[in-house]
């Protein structure tokens, strides 16, 4: 589904990706892990378009994307639901009105199919009681899962991602987003994930990805990921090797 040629990156003269190059299916439970600024979340804003390279292709279901118009990117984007790492709910709409937004923009549903909508989606990631807060009086995990709830709200996407959807939260709130995502796996939809955190990545995920210095280091396995001999992997990785 997603294809990466001979991708470069470059942002404030910095090289951020060096000559990438992949390909990831819909079906694919993919773990993009690295550390701060090596570039794991430019590579999803590359996949949905919002940056573009300095050089090379990005095919979506075999489609170039690299160089179409914004108009034309609508559709392209409307292939994945994703999670940013701050939920990017509007501050401004409660719960309710936040995962309606995509059915009232680009749906054609009357306001009692939205409400029954919604409520189904909130009780699905287990936050309906929340439904007429506003995001500001939500915990860290609440709003990741209203997040969640609302990106499943774009019922026709093809795949999932995920910007550190555990980050800065408890070990029982990350505990219930690992679950959730899990839970969606069984939807017949793959994901990326986009993580530092080691162990979420390795109960998530069966593909791993390791960026370091602008480039993919490592390509693997769950076992492979564990039994490297990469240096810089082993280095990130630290105690796991041994305790798993």
């Amino acid at each position: 589904m997603i294809r990466f040629q001979n991708i470069k990156f470059s942002r404030n003269g910095r090289e951020i990706l060096k000559n990438i190059s992949f390909t990831i299916q819909s079906s694919e439970t993919v773990a993009v892990l690295g550390g701060s600024g090596e570039g794991k979340t430019t590579l999803l804003r590359l996949i949905l378009r919002l940056l573009r390279p300095d050089s090379g292709r990005i095919f979506i279901e075999g489609e170039d994307i690299t160089d179409l118009s914004e108009e034309k990117l609508t559709s392209v984007r409307k292939k994945f639901s994703i999670v940013f790492q701050d939920g990017a709910l509007f501050d401004s709409l409660t719960v309710r009105e936040n995962v309606a937004f995509y059915f009232r923009e680009f749906t054609k549903f009357n306001e009692e199919q939205i409400e029954g909508k919604v409520k189904e989606l909130l009780g699905f990631v287990g936050v309906e009681e929340a439904i007429d807060l506003m995001p500001e009086e939500l915990s860290g995990g609440m709003q990741r899962r209203v997040a969640i709830a609302r990106a499943l709200a774009t019922q026709e996407s093809r795949m999932f991602l995920y910007d550190e959807p555990t980050s800065d939260l408890d070990p029982m709130s990350a505990t219930k987003i690992c679950n959730l995502i899990k839970k969606l796996d069984g939807k017949e939809r793959g994901f990326i994930v986009v993580t530092h955190e080691i162990f979420d990545a390795l109960r998530l995920a069966n593909r791993f990805l390791f960026l370091k210095d602008g480039l993919i280091l490592f390509d693997g396995t769950k076992e492979q990921l564990l039994s490297t001999e990469i240096p810089d992997l082993r280095l990130f990785l630290g105690d796991w090797r041994e305790m798993h």
